[in-house]
C-alpha cells in the first residue's frame, strides 16, 4: 500500500553506501562526508521546490540558492586543499 517512491530509499541507500565506501580511499573521509552533506542539501532543496514525494511545494528562495552555492564552494576548497 506504500507509494512506489518509498522503496527507492532502500535502493538509494545501497548505492550511496557503495559509492562512499569506494570513494573514501581516494578522496578521504572529510571530503567524502562533505560531498554527502552537499548532495543531501541540494536534493532536499530540489524535492521541496518540485514538491516531490507528496511534500508541499516550496519555491526557491535566494537564501536557498546562496546556501547551496556556498556549501559547494566550501566543498571545492576542502577537496582542493
Amino acid at each position: 500500500q506504500a507509494p512506489w517512491y518509498v522503496y527507492m530509499g532502500g535502493l538509494l541507500n545501497v548505492v550511496i553506501i557503495y559509492a562512499v565506501a569506494r570513494s573514501i580511499p581516494q578522496v578521504g573521509v572529510a571530503n567524502a562526508t562533505t560531498a554527502i552533506v552537499v548532495a543531501q542539501t541540494l536534493t532536499a532543496v530540489l524535492i521541496d521546490h518540485l514538491g516531490l514525494m507528496g511534500v508541499k511545494k516550496s519555491p526557491f528562495a535566494y537564501t536557498d540558492i546562496i546556501g547551496v552555492a556556498l556549501m559547494a564552494v566550501a566543498a571545492r576548497v576542502l577537496i582542493n586543499k
